[in-house]
């Protein structure tokens, strides 16, 4: 260490909360910096690090530092997850169950982090958007189950409705017409083609029915030349 620069540096870092700064200053305190003196202190929902030592460790060290703020605000953001039962979750929408794989799938789209085991569901959505969203998609499987041959393309139905806001009916009928999906003996909708594809064109489908309602014309406008009177 002869003849190597020493210095003092004041590194200072802001979090969330003043609970996530303690964390951190004692995950400081834990930590080793060999060759280095460091004192930290807690203002408000900032830590104030004083770091004297050689130049090169005390620029390592805080790089160091920087990780560890990372490691502890990404383990608080884990702990704010909450974990619900699916039945749970169902009884307080006052809907009846759904797929706990296409409550996490609606869950993402809508950006929030969501995972689930069994009919556990771990996410980190408020529980106010988790009840209305299993409102939406029970409604929407419901009617989906009526219109498609298949689990993946009831889900894949639903999905597409619940984001765009469509009629399962409507959606189920136009993919049959444009050859997105095949309609059965039986008259449900089923697939033709890769399931990744077909759900981006369902996505896509929906996105356009939307579309299409908005600028006033529904189902009804285009079937009226078929069955109806005149106006």
């Amino acid at each position: 260490m002869s003849g190597e620069r020493l210095e003092k540096r004041v590194v200072t870092f802001q979090f969330p909360d003043r609970d996530s700064a303690e964390r951190f200053l004692r995950a400081v305190e834990r930590s080793k910096a060999p060759g280095l003196d460091v004192m930290g202190q807690v203002k408000g929902n900032r830590v104030v690090l004083k770091i004297f030592g050689p130049h090169a460790t005390a620029k390592d060290y805080t790089r160091r530092l920087v990780e560890l703020k990372r490691t502890v605000v990404s383990e608080i953001e884990d702990e704010r997850e909450v974990r619900l039962h699916l039945s749970t979750i169902c009884r307080e929408a006052g809907a009846p169950k759904v797929p706990p794989d296409l409550l996490v799938e609606a869950l993402r789209r809508r950006g929030y982090e969501a995972r689930h085991k069994g009919p556990w569901i771990t996410t980190d959505a408020p529980m106010s958007e988790i009840k209305e969203l299993v409102r939406e998609l029970a409604e929407a499987y419901r009617e989906a189950r009526v219109h498609a041959a298949s689990e993946p393309v009831r889900k894949m139905i639903t999905l597409a409705c619940v984001e765009h806001d469509v009629d399962p009916f409507d959606l189920a009928l136009e993919a049959v017409d444009r050859g997105i999906l095949r309609e059965r003996e039986d008259g449900k909708a089923a697939l033709v083609k890769d399931p990744e594809e077909t759900e981006r064109e369902l996505m896509e489908l929906a996105e356009e029915l939307k579309s299409r309602r908005e600028r006033g014309r529904t189902l009804a406008d285009l079937l009226e030349p078929f069955g109806g009177g005149e106006r």
